[in-house]
């Protein structure tokens, strides 16, 4: 029974993309204007929300209102005032920002 329970394949990482439907969500995240400067902004070193607002010259809910997107599709990470690209963000988003 031990043999079973090794033998199993690890279960899939939640936001790794997987379907057609996967793909055209990044098309869609990637076909917002803001959302793509908010996305190069990051880069791939991360950036404060102050540094992104100051550098972009938007407001507070704007910003808010596309990291959450970001978030929700498991394409960046808010940590207090710090926002980062996880590896799909940097390979999905920002790999297609010109």
């Amino acid at each position: 029974m031990n043999d079973e329970i090794e033998s199993l394949p690890p279960e899939s990482d939640a936001c790794e993309i997987k379907t057609p439907h996967d793909h055209q969500l990044m098309f869609k995240t990637l076909e917002n204007p803001l959302r793509r400067r908010i996305v190069k902004s990051i880069g791939a070193f991360g950036k404060t929300k102050k540094e992104i607002i100051k550098e972009l010259g938007i407001s507070e809910s704007q910003l808010k209102f596309q990291l959450d997107y970001l978030v929700k599709e498991c394409y960046a990470e808010v940590d207090g005032e710090n926002v980062r690209l996880n590896t799909k963000g940097m390979q999905e988003l920002l790999a297609n920002i010109k």
